[in-house]
């Protein structure tokens, strides 16, 4: 949920508001001066946003997503994880208890 308070208000419920925004997942829009000045996001929130950003500005990587997804429009194949990886490694055989 969004809440959009004046930064008087931020001031005045800070410790209240960083609750929110940390367990609640709740955001918060600071005005100043009637106008939206800043945002309180959770930490997780802010480094999906870096992350979203960094991938957005890496013009190689949106040069490849491009070609990927013009790749799938037109029907084309992925591979399975063991064509990219080999096959699964096998769990280790246990050996049975001996019966007496």
């Amino acid at each position: 949920m969004t809440k959009t308070l004046p930064i008087s208000d931020v001031k005045t419920h800070l410790p209240e508001l960083v609750t929110g925004v940390d367990e609640r997942e709740e955001e918060v829009i600071v005005t100043r001066k009637g106008k939206p000045a800043a945002v309180l996001v959770n930490i997780r929130e802010y480094e999906r946003l870096k992350a979203t950003v960094d991938v957005l500005s890496d013009s190689d990587l949106m040069d490849q997503i491009r070609r990927s997804r013009r790749y799938f429009a037109r029907g084309g194949k992925g591979r399975t994880i063991e064509q990219v990886f080999g096959p699964a490694p096998r769990k280790p055989h246990k050996p049975r208890k001996a019966s007496r």
